[in-house]
């Protein structure tokens, strides 16, 4: 049930069960698990949904907002 993305492109959107792929880092969302650079947070049935409530209507993102620099993920 793992959903792996590759990209190569400046940005692209994907949705699956809910999944955005931007450049060198990715937010994947298929069952709630976020995938950024070369860290990953993975929590695909361990995380209630309530964690990641984002309705269809906040996508598509602008491309103002891209892409985030991995310093503003340092989880």
């Amino acid at each position: 049930m793992k959903h792996e993305k590759t990209v190569s492109s400046q940005w692209s959107l994907v949705i699956g069960d809910w999944s955005v792929v931007i450049g060198d880092w990715s937010v994947v969302i298929g069952h709630w698990s976020l995938v950024i650079g070369h860290w990953s947070l993975v929590s695909f049935h361990q995380s209630p949904i309530t964690h990641y409530p984002l309705p269809i209507t906040h996508y598509p993102l602008p491309i103002t907002h891209y892409p985030l620099p991995i310093t503003h993920y340092p989880l």
